[in-house]
């Protein structure tokens, strides 16, 4: 039996006070380790460098030797010991939806960054006890277990095993609770901080997002559901679970960004279904000091991308014109990223724990996001399915076989066919969906956006955002500048630009065009006013070098797309177009 306990009796210091109880039944060493990573968030990110003042005890107080074998891993002497005391502090002081964070306003915890497994035990179930401030409360969605009367600052739960244990991450404090039921089973919102929110409103439209979720894959997946919200001061993110969910938003977003909450919320309840249960089969189950590769992320996050204003739609909290321009906004997005040219779907999932979340000024250039990219390649095998099939079948068709085929009890999906099995199985094999994974996922072809929007009788019009008072294309340097102060710096360097071709570098601090002083604001206006081929020279702080750089002007792309109706569309894309967006 493995018992853990966290305190957290001083949060100004940001220290929880961790202790797990081990009773064996075989003598020798003991191993435990801490997790590298947390589901849900590729990237070794080396939690035990939080770790402090570990020790190991037996049952009669006695100390144990012990020894780090590795970064992440202690190893102890424990001998002929049937139970084993082990101690030990983590400072948590990052306020993140995948760490930590304790001050004196809450405790908030992810079990990757706190809990310790013991090696050989991790499928056994589990106890948590969570010693709290007076006039704290924990909310997680772990099973709680009864109360302890003598103990009124103590709250309970039970784990199935290791992966659950930290699969349910938990705020302590005083945070609101709002509640409601779908289906008779019970969903809670914790509510950490205050802003501009409207409590019945943000509990109705939520309530809204998990009626029409359901309704796509005809039930809930859980036993209960919570949602761990964070109002921050400009922070946000999201992290999925399997019944649960962390989400952090600006604390003012709930007027002008709304639609940010309404998002982020779906999109994270949408992996209750893919991720948290349909899932690759390389994602389970799960190495915690290694990294854990699959080339299906792309579905995983993709897919989840596409849905999540989608179903907005479906659920009528957003317009159908909010949504088509949001679907525009993906496409300029990743148009305007030569790293489309050289990194696959497959290749982004693939390479997660080493690009996504380590961006640098090269990564427009040399990479996509599997999420952008993604999302749009479900978009358009969705519209050629409908296509083929009259409208009889869609891509949720296909996420709705998946999830039936690879249940949470099986292997999983496996890498090789399994998901293009699927597509042509719902939408025919033809050949059609086959030459566009092959052209999509695994290779980097231009995406045909046209096409697809035509099957529900839409067309591009591409645009600029600041077009020239002639009418005629501007020109374009091809770089993203940054303030830092009161200097300008170049931020990145598109490779496909006149900037990258003239020798333009990130971090040069931009001070003159043409001998005229430039920031940001002045810079676009200048360029406005040139042609393409015309040349500029730009005067340039290279380090503490002053350098002159002659740059010829390029056509800039678009970088504005609307999507419209086509003048006459048919009866057939009528009827597609509205099977799509359908309205609940």
């Amino acid at each position: 039996m493995i018992i853990y306990t966290i305190a957290m009796p001083k949060p100004h210091s940001h220290l929880f006070h961790v202790q797990i109880e081990i009773d064996r039944l075989q003598p020798g060493e003991i191993r435990l380790s801490l997790p590298a990573w947390t589901p849900g968030s590729y990237m070794i990110r080396e939690f035990a460098r939080h770790v402090q003042e570990f020790q190991a005890v037996d049952d009669q107080g006695n100390r144990l030797p012990w020894r780090k074998t590795r970064k992440d891993t202690w190893l102890i002497e424990a001998g002929a010991s049937t139970r084993v005391i082990v101690t030990y502090h983590v400072y948590a002081f990052d306020l993140t939806v995948r760490t930590s964070h304790l001050d004196g306003s809450h405790g908030y915890f992810n079990g990757a960054n706190v809990f310790m497994y013991v090696h050989g035990h991790t499928h056994e179930p589990l106890t948590l006890h969570i010693d709290l401030p007076v006039g704290w409360r924990a909310t997680t969605g772990l099973t709680p277990l009864p109360s302890d009367p003598t103990r009124p600052q103590r709250a309970s739960f039970q784990a199935l095993d290791y992966d659950e244990l930290i699969d349910c991450p938990v705020e302590c404090g005083t945070h609101r609770l709002l509640t409601f039921a779908v289906d008779g089973i019970p969903h809670q919102i914790a509510i950490w901080g205050h802003g501009n929110e409207d409590e019945e409103r943000l509990l109705a439209d939520t309530r809204r997002i998990v009626e029409v979720q359901r309704a796509m894959f005809g039930g809930l997946p859980y036993r209960d559901y919570t949602f761990i919200l964070h109002l921050t001061d400009g922070r946000g993110g999201g992290l999925e679970h399997r019944n649960s969910a962390s989400n952090m938003v600006d604390r003012w977003t709930f007027t002008d960004n709304y639609e940010r909450y309404l998002s982020l919320t779906s999109h994270e309840l949408f992996h209750a279904w893919n991720v948290k249960r349909l899932r690759p089969a390389l994602l389970g189950p799960f190495d915690y000091q290694n990294e854990n590769y699959t080339r299906l992320l792309w579905l995983m996050e993709g897919a989840t991308s596409y849905y999540d204003d989608l179903l907005l739609v479906r659920a009528g909290l957003i317009s159908e014109e909010r949504y088509l321009q949001k679907l525009a906004d993906k496409i300029v997005q990743l148009q305007n990223q030569p790293g489309r040219r050289l990194q696959s779907l497959e290749q982004s999932s693939f390479d997660a724990w080493i690009k996504l979340y380590r961006p640098d000024e090269n990564s427009i250039n040399s990479s996509i996001s599997y999420y952008l990219k993604g999302a749009l390649v479900c978009w358009i095998f969705d519209m050629t399915i409908r296509a083929q099939t009259n409208s009889l079948r869609s891509f949720d068709d296909v996420m709705r076989y998946l999830y039936q085929r690879y249940p949470i009890t099986g292997p999983g999906i496996p890498e090789e066919g399994a998901v293009l099995a699927a597509l042509e199985l719902i939408g025919g094999a033809d050949g059609a969906l086959r030459d566009l994974y092959e052209r999509y996922v695994v290779g980097v072809e231009e995406l045909d956006y046209a096409t697809a929007l035509a099957v529900v009788g839409l067309e591009p019009r591409w645009q600029y955002r600041r077009p020239r008072p002639d009418g005629q294309p501007p020109a374009w340097l091809g770089i993203n500048v940054r303030k830092q102060g009161d200097r300008t710096l170049v931020a990145s360097v598109r490779s496909d630009g006149p900037a990258y071709e003239a020798g333009v570098y990130a971090d040069d601090e931009l001070v003159a065009l043409d001998g005229w002083r430039v920031n940001e604001e002045r810079l676009h206006q200048r360029i406005l006013e040139r042609r393409p081929g015309d040349v500029v020279r730009l005067t340039l702080f290279r380090g503490d070098a002053l350098v002159e750089v002659p740059v010829t002007l390029a056509v800039a792309p678009y970088d504005m797309l609307s999507l419209v109706s086509v003048a006459a569309p048919t009866d057939a894309q009528q009827y597609a177009r509205a099977a799509w967006l359908q309205k609940m």
